[in-house]
């Protein structure tokens, strides 16, 4: 069949049920991504087929993605005829070698890549799938132990490994044994979560110093334009970034779900104050076993005219505690005093903080430079951008010369977000990028109107 027929055979589709099932029997999507694209196209199904690479952009984990594609194999494999076949995919001869446990989210994707490849058929369309299965005894019990006690690895670990590969244990050890080699090269050891079997970021506590990857960001919840795309490009930068700690500012409800579902397995959520049209929210990572959420506060501001507060959050990883703070302080050039009482409070109340442990202050703080000399405390904290050598291209948060997101007719560039880092010797800011500078070509516009912020630091 070809595309003209396929999309003849598309306008006989009656239900939406059976426009999902169509979707899905033509491009190998998933059930989501099919009821998305048709949600987008007001049921539409040949301009779904159209917008389905876009939303396939914003695709499940990578983890339910990789094990759809193996199970949609598994349907397939003795099917010939009828399925839509992409342009670009070739045939693989064998789909064990590219699957297994990858050590990012970039490899992830190259995993994925890979394994739809192996999946769909560069002959007539049919879906093929050929995975040798090898195990000794047909027993996934039986095989986490062996894994285990043969390359000395938790069971937890030897079950993710299986449950990657199809309980194909043979895979499974070649999957581990690869990551031990690739640990002694290194040194750097893959650290995975118990709860979830993911691999989390490379944290290494043996090692000194190792490495805390912070991403701060205002994302524009208050632009109803474009806020569903813009905010689909939020959440696959922080999927591709992986940062151990994620601190967002103007986020509103309509954001909530979506943080949930999308982040809620790799992310402990912790809200701001909602009783705001709009509030700061922190993320930090559940892919290292050891982390511990020890406490958390929200601190209004009382003088506010905005809604403008305070969250807090103190962890624990590696024995060491954090203290993460983040908040979106009063806008405006009229509203200069109170934006620099607020920001005395903040830096106030991280001083007073009798716990010990690094302590990060993030977020969108309008604050001016001529401001600056005016904190009373300021000399007790290092600006992250200033230490990490005063980079030009890493300045400019707020850019109407580069953003067009706000229509501005003016040309203005301020550095509004800022990271202060309590003066320690435990942690040194090394290094500090922008995110965000990528146009959507969905809603012609980017992300938000702030760049985003992405820190790293040596933590001793």
């Amino acid at each position: 069949m070809d595309e003209t027929e396929e999309l003849e055979e598309a306008n006989l589709v009656r239900t939406t049920e059976d426009a999902v099932g169509w979707l899905i029997e033509m491009t190998g999507c998933s059930a989501q991504h099919a009821k998305i694209a048709l949600s987008r196209t007001s049921g539409d199904i040949s301009d779904a087929l159209d917008v389905l690479p876009t939303v396939q952009s914003e695709r499940l984990s990578t983890e339910q993605e990789v094990r759809r594609l193996i199970e949609l194999a598994d349907a397939n494999s003795s099917s010939s005829t009828g399925h839509y076949e992409p342009s670009g995919h070739k045939k693989s001869s064998s789909m064990k070698d590219v699957i297994e446990i990858p050590d990012s989210d970039e490899e992830m994707d190259r995993d994925v890549t890979k394994i739809k490849n192996g999946v769909i058929s560069g002959n007539n369309g049919a879906m093929e799938r050929n995975f040798d299965v090898i195990r000794v005894d047909g027993n996934p019990e039986n095989a986490v132990s062996r894994i285990s006690k043969k390359l000395g690895v938790s069971e937890d670990r030897a079950k993710a490994a299986l449950k990657m590969t199809g309980n194909d244990e043979k895979s499974a050890v070649d999957i581990i044994s690869r990551q031990l080699r690739k640990r002694k090269r290194s040194d750097e050891p893959v650290i995975t979560d118990s709860k979830t079997s993911e691999v989390g970021p490379a944290i290494n506590p043996a090692s000194k110093p190792w490495e805390l990857v912070l991403l701060s960001w205002n994302i524009d919840g208050l632009c109803e334009r474009g806020i569903s795309e813009r905010f689909s490009a939020v959440i696959s930068e922080i999927k591709t970034i992986n940062p151990h700690v994620v601190m967002l500012q103007e986020v509103v409800e309509e954001h909530v779900e979506r943080i949930r579902s999308t982040l809620g397995k790799s992310y402990d959520v912790t809200l701001g104050d909602r009783s705001s049209s709009y509030f700061n929210v922190i993320l930090v990572t559940r892919k290292v076993g050891s982390l511990k959420i020890l406490d958390k506060n929200v601190k209004k501001f009382p003088t506010s005219i905005m809604g403008r507060h305070l969250v807090q959050v103190v962890c624990e990883l590696f024995g060491r505690q954090f203290k993460f703070y983040t908040s979106h302080l009063e806008s405006m050039k009229d509203h200069s005093a109170e934006r620099i009482k607020q920001l005395d409070k903040v830096l106030d109340y991280m001083l007073k903080e009798t716990r010990p442990g690094v302590s990060i202050f993030a977020g969108d703080m309008n604050v001016r430079d001529f401001e600056i000399s005016r904190i009373k405390n300021i000399q007790n904290f290092e600006d992250v951008w200033e230490c990490t050598g005063r980079d030009p291209t890493a300045r400019y948060t707020w850019d109407t010369t580069a953003n067009s997101n706000t229509g501005a007719p003016y040309k203005c560039k301020l550095r509004f977000d800022r990271i202060y880092l309590r003066k320690t010797t435990e942690c040194k800011p090394t290094k500090l990028d922008l995110v965000g500078k990528t146009k959507l070509c969905s809603c012609d516009m980017f992300p938000s109107d702030h760049w985003g912020l992405l820190a790293k630091f040596a933590v001793k």
